[in-house]
């Protein structure tokens, strides 16, 4: 069953080709699309390998299937946010996430530099976060993201359910910089995170679905 199967980092940890992870990761338990995705290449890729090295397991069992989800919509006691508020203090349009049969790709140029970033679901804000390297790199890894990275594959998930519903997930950017405090650094983008969490409380960033346990 798929909650016994090792973790995907555990599963190819010392492996070094894509196709030694492809044919580790199916005989792990792992379904041919899931592997595409935590790869990050295409199906097709993943059937070829599996197919010429003789190896079953993977295929999509139709037990399997789980009904898609709705995306969940701001309710209750999540304000709903306009991102123009975000932009009036700042915030500027980085791009938009768009679906592929792979996954999901980041349509923009986000810069290099360190700051707070805003995920807009329609004309909601539904998720800050904050990197303090790079947002071109962050927005990279919530593409790639693998269940060993548990934010970034929870958002990955949210991302696409969105996507799959016909709705659009902009995002937006700022890059606060630092600030002195009695002759003392501060980090402007790691206090602006926390203090837009707490104003705002965005839906994505409850963390809905997360067991109790």
């Amino acid at each position: 069953m798929d909650n016994e199967r090792k973790p995907f980092t555990e599963v190819v940890a010392g492996l070094n080709t894509k196709a030694d992870k492809i044919r580790a990761l199916a005989k792990a338990g792992y379904l041919r699309k899931e592997i595409a995705e935590l790869l990050d290449i295409s199906y097709q890729h993943v059937r070829n390998v599996l197919e010429r090295s003789g190896i079953p397991q993977g295929r999509q069992r139709r037990t399997e299937r789980v009904p898609q989800r709705s995306i969940p919509i701001p309710s209750g006691p999540s304000p709903v946010v306009h991102p123009d508020v975000l932009m009036s203090a700042g915030f500027s349009l980085a791009g938009q996430w768009k679906r592929t049969p792979e996954g999901i790709v980041f349509d923009g140029q986000p810069p290099r530099e360190p700051g707070v970033y805003a995920f807009i679901l329609n004309d909601c804000v539904v998720y800050i976060g904050v990197t303090l390297s790079s947002l071109r790199g962050r927005m990279a890894q919530y593409r790639r993201a693998h269940p060993g990275q548990r934010t970034s594959f929870r958002v990955n998930g949210l991302i696409k359910l969105a996507l799959d519903d016909g709705k659009t997930v902009n995002v937006l950017l700022a890059k606060p910089g630092t600030d002195k405090w009695s002759g003392l650094p501060v980090n402007v983008a790691a206090g602006l995170e926390v203090g837009l969490i707490q104003e705002f409380r965005p839906l994505w960033n409850k963390q809905i679905g997360r067991s109790k346990a």
